[in-house]
C-alpha cells in the first residue's frame, strides 16, 4: 500500500516544482481479533531515507512501521 507523506509542490502560477514523497509498505493487514492495522517493512538495511520516511509515517499518519 502506498502512503503519501508530502504532496507535490507547485508555484503560485501552477508550475510544477517538486514531486510528492511517499512510502510503500511491504505488507499491510488488519488483525481480525483486535481490529489493529499492521504496516510491515522487511528491510535488509535501514537506509537514511527509510529512517526519515518511518518518522514521517508516525508523525503524519500515526502509524508505526513494524520491521520484520
Amino acid at each position: 500500500m502506498k502512503y503519501e507523506l508530502l504532496p507535490a509542490q507547485y508555484a503560485p502560477d501552477g508550475k510544477f516544482l517538486e514531486r510528492s514523497c511517499s512510502y510503500v509498505a511491504d505488507f499491510v493487514y488488519i488483525d481480525c481479533s483486535t481490529n489493529a492495522l499492521h504496516v510491515e517493512d522487511s528491510k535488509g538495511m535501514r537506509t537514511e531515507v527509510y529512517k526519515v520516511k518511518r518518522k514521517m509515517m508516525l508523525h503524519f499518519h500515526k502509524i508505526r512501521i513494524e520491521e520484520v
